[in-house]
């Protein structure tokens, strides 16, 4: 190997090749320099360009005296001096070994040493002075130790910059974790925007605020059409047309709206001018689900969910004023479904209806076409809306509204002024929103009258506020109400009632069961068993994540449960937990120890015996009907259809169909003791409103 480097090293010396210096590496302050004379610098060079090899004598006479030009015993003197110049010894050779009848070899490691770059700032006098070992390395010295300055103060730059970055990261988050734990504002003044009589709902106001456009319904009727009411003389303008349902609305333009409504059984998207007049609206495209919250117009155009009919499953769909429709994204098929589309840039945001109790927040990229959960629920979200760039407002069962941050996932809560709100939007950190959000329900009893040939509706527990969730069992009556001022549990016998909870939070109870001589309820996910003697709830068992509906059937405790591997239906018995069957979303009891069954990809109900799945000619569509929509007796199964305006049953004997209107549309359905109770909205009006923070000092 051939040597480029001018400054190398070996053994105890330094070397400067191209002069032929030699230096001790221990030297003292003044050091002692050896320079060879020609021949033995110009050997030693040709050793070191030939380390580790044996050379023979006649390669070294070739390559150092020329070819033909050296005798024998000028190299062997010149090899002998050389030695004495490196103090080596040819008994025990530090450097040159002699090997008998064949040559010699190098045998120290050489190491080269880079001398100091020269750069056009350099004075020219140093460039061009004559190149010695002393200087050399003074040269190198120098260099290395102004290196060590130069990275020391780079060092101290970087250390600097780090701790600035550091520190300045801290505050950052400082102020963020600051600002998420600041307190919200709170709103103690209420302006009435809409004093019509019915209910309002959907307000929209125009981007210079003169302008108010909302959804109205009559008292009396099931149709909705839109109001234009100006602002602020608070003149209004009603649509001549109606319709069954209407979406939230969207601005096309300064003049123009869009929307989703259910027309003639249709879904079906309409573009309508609302300003100065009301026009007729134009179809644009037809939709196969009504979705209230489930599209966002962007200035790139309208996006929107929709279902696919033939597996159930949620997409995103883009469409342009070109008329042009793409699909952008499918979500799985074993959620119920999503809605809530917000959409800032090239992101959007939406709530999956992942289960009947659950929920999760959803990030949708709109350039590559792809989504990812941002948090889960362990409630039903029903209101998403843009608190700030990032935070969003979210809802609990139109309760307990809440900011939450995109950045970190934590939330914080409104003050009570805030709660019953919905279709809340935030301008000004003034609120824009609907109340009250959740209507009075009371709990009625269903009679047939056979003069009439219908059903009539007799009282069973009424109050000015709102009765739920009951449960027969034993002539007992239990049941939900809210009539003390918080969610508490009562017991009737038909003659007398009684509070017999004392709940001192506002619980969100989704179910009540009667197990096993207890009384279950299950709150946010959670089944717990409820002590009539102290009023005291305690854990009845673990269920695992993502429990939902439960039954009990044939002294056993059925549930649904949901997890990221899909839907299963469980059974507790004797103690003993198993999973019965898999891809069920609901359960009710069957006849003759059978099982009713729902099942994500169907909305055919299925009779379950002993592992056994038969079709009934049933369509009760899991997405669309709440789980507490059906039921079933000794004699049959009900259920609601038609927005809770029609009674269905189906005769377990004759295997028949029967169909009722219903007096009032009802939103929930429960059988015990050979009758049949529905829960009822009771006719209430529904105001738009502004909530104005509390002044600041």
């Amino acid at each position: 190997m051939r040597h480029t480097a001018d400054y190398l090293t070996f053994g105890q010396w330094r070397y400067l090749r191209t002069i032929g210096q030699l230096q001790p590496l221990s030297a003292s302050a003044d050091p002692e320099v050896l320079t060879l004379e020609p021949r033995l610098h110009k050997l030693l060079n040709f050793f070191l360009d030939h380390k580790d090899l044996v050379v023979s004598r006649d390669q070294i006479l070739s390559g150092v005296w020329g070819e033909g030009l050296g005798s024998d015993e000028s190299l062997t003197r010149a090899i002998a001096a050389l030695r004495r110049a490196l103090q080596d010894s040819r008994v025990e050779p530090t450097y040159i070994a002699t090997l008998s009848k064949k040559g010699y070899c190098w045998l120290a490691p050489v190491a080269e040493v880079a001398l100091p770059p020269h750069t056009e700032l350099e004075d020219e006098q140093t460039t061009k002075a004559p190149l010695d070992l002393l200087s050399t390395q003074k040269a190198i010295e120098d260099w290395h130790s102004s290196k060590k300055n130069k990275l020391k103060r780079i060092r101290y730059i970087w250390f600097s910059s780090l701790v600035l970055l550091l520190f300045s990261l801290g505050f950052a988050l400082l102020l963020s974790k600051m600002n998420e734990k600041a307190t919200l504002p709170r709103y103690l003044q209420v302006t009435p925007l809409s004093a019509l009589d019915g209910k309002e709902q959907t307000p929209l106001l125009s981007n210079d605020q003169s302008l108010l456009l909302f959804q109205h319904q009559l008292p009396g009727s099931s149709d909705w059409s839109w109001v234009a009411q100006q602002l602020p003389s608070m003149q209004s303008r009603h649509d001549e047309l109606s319709y069954p349902l209407l979406s939230q609305p969207h601005w096309l333009n300064s003049e123009q709206i869009v929307f989703r409504a259910w027309k003639q059984k249709d879904c079906v998207f309409l573009r309508q001018t609302v300003k100065p007049q009301f026009e007729a609206a134009t179809p644009l495209f037809s939709c196969h689900q009504f979705i209230s919250a489930g599209q966002a117009m962007t200035a790139d155009g309208l996006y929107w969910l929709d279902l696919d009919p033939a597996t159930g499953q949620t997409q995103l769909w883009f469409w342009q004023q070109d008329q042009s429709q793409r699909l952008l994204m499918q979500f799985p098929a074993n959620w119920r479904g999503v809605s809530h589309l917000i959409v800032k840039g090239k992101k959007a945001y939406a709530i999956a209806q992942t289960g009947y109790n659950s929920s999760s927040l959803l990030e949708l990229d709109l350039v590559d076409a792809d989504w990812r959960v941002i948090t889960d629920f362990d409630f039903s979200a029903n209101q998403l809306a843009w608190w700030s760039e990032h935070d969003l407002l979210v809802n609990k069962s139109a309760r307990q509204l809440q900011v939450l941050s995109l950045r970190t996932g934590n939330s914080r809560l409104f003050g009570e002024m805030t709660f019953n709100l919905a279709d809340t939007s935030v301008w000004q950190q003034s609120l824009l929103a609907v109340y009250p959000a959740e209507a009075v329900t009371d709990l009625r009893k269903l009679q047939w009258q056979e003069q009439n040939n219908q059903i009539i509706t007799q009282p069973f527990a009424e109050s000015n506020r709102s009765e739920y969730l009951m449960l027969a069992h034993q002539q007992e009556y239990f049941f939900v109400s809210d009539r003390s001022g918080l969610p508490q549990l009562w017991r009737s016998d038909g003659q007398t009632t009684e509070q017999i909870s004392q709940f001192k939070t506002q619980l969100d109870i989704q179910q009540l069961i009667w197990f096993e001589g207890k009384i279950l309820v299950l709150i946010d996910r959670q089944l717990l068993e409820f002590s009539p003697a102290d009023g005291s709830l305690k854990a009845y068992i673990e269920t695992g994540a993502g429990a939902e509906r439960f039954v009990v059937c044939q002294d056993a405790l059925y549930w649904t449960s949901h997890s990221q591997s899909g839907w299963v239906l469980k059974q507790l018995r004797q103690g003993q937990v198993n999973a019965v069957a898999k891809d069920v979303v609901n359960v009710q009891c069957g006849p003759d120890h059978s099982l009713l069954l729902q099942q994500f990809n169907s909305v055919n109900v299925k009779l379950w015996r002993q592992g056994q799945l038969t079709t009934l000619p049933v369509q009760i569509n899991w997405r669309t009907t709440d789980a507490s929509a059906w039921t079933t007796a000794d004699t049959g199964l009900y259920w609601l259809s038609e927005q809770g305006s029609l009674l269905n049953y189906y005769d377990w004997q004759t295997q028949q169909q029967q169909q009722w209107p219903l007096p009032e549309p009802a939103q929930a359905l429960v059988a015990g003791l050979n009758e049949l109770f529905v829960q009822q909205f009771r006719t209430q009006d529904t105001d738009i409103v502004w909530l104005h923070p509390e002044p600041t000092e």
